[in-house]
């Protein structure tokens, strides 16, 4: 047998709290947004940061004279082998210059920077020396059994539009994998 009691319209069956209640609520939302609103803008002001310091450290007179030495002098792998044997700090200067372009490419891919900025600031400057670039990573690769060394360069060397070679070009879906160096820091770090 049905239950025969009447029911209450939907309005008299809902408790809406007192005023405090209400007020109390609205404050946790609105908190919650300002709390969400500041870790956004923090965020995007670390990228900011980082990417002005790595601008600063593209900019370096140290990285501009590795440029430099590397579109001037090293234009064959001959004379990357000569220079690396009689002039090495040459060497490093170009070598470290170019790190500083992987460094990019990896905050960019990572997302660490702006990919967007990245480009807008350095994608020019290795579209146009990117023939220079891949001579001294050829280079680099044949006298190491790395052959994915310095791969997010070539990434952002493609996201450039660079003429990369065939044999240099990444695979769609490309994923980097961390270097032996870099898991050899991870635990001496974990160790401390």
């Amino acid at each position: 047998m049905p239950d025969s009691t009447p029911v209450a319209p939907l309005a008299d069956r809902l408790d809406y709290g007192s005023a405090a209640e209400w007020v109390a609520a609205l404050v946790a939302i609105l908190a919650l947004a300002i709390s969400i609103a500041a870790v956004v803008l923090v965020r995007r002001s670390e990228k900011r940061s980082l990417f002005i310091h790595l601008h600063d450290l593209l900019t370096s007179p140290d990285s501009q004279v590795g440029r430099r030495i590397l579109h001037t002098r090293m234009t064959s792998e001959r004379r990357i082998d000569r220079i690396f044997k009689r002039r090495p700090d040459d060497f490093d200067q170009v070598n470290r210059a170019l790190g500083l372009y992987n460094t990019l490419g990896i905050y960019a891919h990572k997302g660490y920077v702006s990919k967007d900025e990245a480009l807008d600031h350095w994608g020019g400057r290795v579209r146009k020396g990117w023939p220079a670039i891949e001579r001294f990573l050829r280079w680099r690769r044949s006298r190491s059994d790395d052959s994915t060394m310095w791969s997010y360069l070539v990434w952002f060397a493609q996201e450039s539009e660079a003429n990369v070679s065939c044999d240099m070009r990444l695979r769609e879906g490309w994923t980097a994998r961390i270097p032996a160096e870099d898991q050899l820091n991870r635990s001496t770090r974990t160790r401390r």
